[in-house]
């Protein structure tokens, strides 16, 4: 085993030459990485902008898709809706000519029956536009299109944040009445 002070070791010159290649390849080196990590980061930013927009194209099928479908079963909610409808009527006017019949040979009178089916019906018109004024209060994207103008910080929707919507409050009403 050798100790510090006996070892020696030959002595060297220092290399010039190799000095100024390291402080050469030093500087030409760091430029390299560094535009070779801006054009990978520009690479990947392109990369998800593509994948972005590939991605907003298959929402938009997505939805076009779904609007076909909807309007689709539109038409058939609305032609089962005529047909229920129709068997609705046929119902009610079986119901009048029953109660017609009982009126009639209870009070032998037509102007008794007339005028008791006449208010019997003008009722149920009552009813039925009380409803239909109800459902149609309903209907509406307000929730959706606020909503929406939060997500994209409209004008409009900074406002919408600063004033609460109060379109429930008469909604609320009509439906206690």
């Amino acid at each position: 085993m050798q100790s510090r002070e006996t070892a020696t070791a030959p002595t060297q010159a220092p290399d010039t030459t190799a000095s100024t290649k390291v402080g050469t390849a030093a500087q030409s080196a760091a430029p390299q990485p560094l535009t070779e990590q801006l054009t990978g980061l520009a690479a990947l930013g392109w990369s998800v902008s593509e994948l972005y927009i590939a991605q907003l194209k298959l929402a938009a099928n997505t939805a076009k898709a779904e609007w076909q479908l909807s309007g689709r079963s539109l038409v058939i909610a609305a032609a089962l809706l005529v047909c229920f409808g129709a068997g609705i009527i046929l119902l009610w006017a079986t119901t009048l000519v029953l109660l017609g019949v009982m009126l009639w040979q209870l009070s032998q009178s037509v102007v008794v029956t007339a005028g008791a089916l006449l208010l019997l019906q003008g009722g149920v018109l009552l009813w039925c536009w009380r409803s239909l004024n109800y459902v149609l209060s309903q209907v509406g994207f307000r929730q959706s299109w606020r909503a929406l103008r939060q997500l994209f910080n409209s004008g409009a929707g900074r406002k919408a944040k600063q004033q609460p919507d109060n379109t429930e409050a008469p909604n609320a009403d009509r439906q206690t009445a």
